[in-house]
């Protein structure tokens, strides 16, 4: 199984047009889009939705989005299965 941190991106929207990312979460699964589907199953996400900010591959952490923080990212190896 793999980490992964998910978190709901909220924003795009006209009078909120910058996304932000609220809520991380780290999810083990097998792949990012297990990831994606078990955070917005777990949260009832029904407009907004997840999004991997980072991933925990084979010991290696791989960040996927340059809004992700040190201390998200820290979420990942801080986190025990």
């Amino acid at each position: 199984m793999n980490k992964y941190l998910i978190a709901l991106s909220v924003g795009g929207l006209q009078e909120s047009p910058e996304i932000n990312y609220e809520n991380p979460e780290v999810i083990l699964a097998m792949s990012q889009e297990e990831a994606i589907g078990i955070y917005n199953d777990r949260n009832n996400c029904s407009y907004f939705y997840g999004s991997c900010l980072a991933e925990k591959v084979n010991g290696k952490i791989n960040v996927r989005n340059d809004k992700v923080s040190y201390e998200q990212v820290k979420m990942l190896e801080d986190y025990n299965d």
